[in-house]
């Protein structure tokens, strides 16, 4: 459907690796393995390889973020942060695969990361293996229940399984959250114009919020909303 393609064109994947420029322990505060990966951490001895591959990441290097972090795996491969990192800088590159092994290394050694959890729904997601995607933007809100964006794009993968009302309800959810998310007013605009019959009004309304948000017009919405 058409509305659906629109819906899939807006997400994104946040840039991951900048958390490493923060996600370092403190030099004069030691952690063991174990804390670093219950808080995201990435362990101090690894902070010049962490800083090399986001600075390679802003270039679009992604064979120089690659080795960077492939060497920080070399010194700790058991941190979720590391493998969520080179998981982004995978995806970005095109490689698939690779990516979604990234995240689920990362979600395997850190189950509260939520935000490998939503990067590994969304590569999920774009595969068609909506049942495991459905499953990592609601674990991913069960580790940050707070999180809009898993709550949209929650919406889109079960808007794409079928389960519209559920999806209406999540998307209400995301912009009750962050009423200044522009995407989730477009997308419920989406949803209440395939309502039977639409809901012309309440979608108009969401619809010009998005565009005062800053999301782009959409020549099909403003179709449907002048019938």
């Amino acid at each position: 459907m058409v509305a659906g393609m629109r819906f899939l064109t807006l997400m994104k994947i946040a840039a991951l690796p900048l958390l490493a420029l923060s996600g370092h322990a403190q030099e004069n505060a030691p952690m063991t393995p174990a804390d670093m990966n219950k808080t995201g951490m990435l362990p101090p001895h690894t902070k010049v390889l962490g800083e090399r591959a986001v600075e390679a990441f802003a270039k679009k290097d992604w064979a120089g973020a690659r080795k960077a972090y492939l060497e920080m795996l070399e010194l700790d491969d058991g941190n979720a942060l590391i493998w969520a990192n080179l998981g982004a800088v995978e995806q970005q590159a095109g490689e698939t695969k690779r990516a979604i092994e990234c995240f689920e290394k990362s979600v395997q050694f850190n189950p509260r990361l939520a935000p490998s959890w939503t990067a590994l729904g969304l590569l999920l997601q774009r595969q068609g293996d909506i049942y495991r995607a459905i499953s990592c933007f609601t674990r991913a809100i069960h580790e940050e229940p707070e999180d809009a964006r898993a709550h949209n794009f929650l919406a889109i993968t079960m808007k794409e399984f079928g389960w519209t009302d559920a999806a209406e309800a999540e998307l209400q959810k995301a912009i009750d959250l962050k009423p200044d998310y522009g995407i989730a007013h477009f997308n419920l605009a989406l949803m209440l114009l395939e309502r039977r019959p639409p809901a012309i009004e309440l979608a108009r309304r969401h619809y010009d919020k998005a565009l005062r948000l800053g999301v782009g017009k959409d020549d099909v919405v403003e179709r449907r909303l002048k019938e």
